[in-house]
């Protein structure tokens, strides 16, 4: 089993490589954890603002300089997380607070930080 904050020095190896994102199933291999005591670990950085999770099983770390804003800019972690939907990025409408995402599949809204996303799928073809 992992020791106590084996996720937070994961977490912060990744984001020296240049890394935000990480899934689930990457850090229970990783660490050598389960998924329970994935999801505490990842639960606590959550409350510290270092972690927030727009889907169930992927991660995106908060760097410092973003924890403001809850979370850092949708370039760097969008991308990532519609691949691990199996979903591709069609076009991309930014209307207030909240960004409209076009996409080649069904997903749900989410909200990250004070950041509203809204996918639209596109079904043509």
């Amino acid at each position: 089993m992992a020791q106590r904050g084996a996720l937070a020095e994961f977490v912060d190896d990744l984001q020296v490589a240049g890394r935000l994102t990480f899934t689930r199933d990457e850090a229970m291999v990783a660490l050598g954890v389960s998924m329970s005591a994935l999801k505490q670990a990842a639960l606590r950085l959550a409350k510290r603002g270092r972690l927030v999770s727009p889907r169930r099983g992927f991660y995106v770390i908060v760097p410092l300089e973003h924890r403001d804003a809850g979370a850092p800019p949708l370039d760097t972690w969008l991308p990532a997380m519609l691949q691990f939907q199996g979903a591709r990025e069609l076009a991309r409408e930014v209307v207030g607070n909240e960004v409209v995402v076009t996409v080649d599949r069904r997903l749900r809204a989410l909200g990250v930080g004070g950041l509203r996303l809204r996918f639209s799928s596109s079904t043509t073809g």
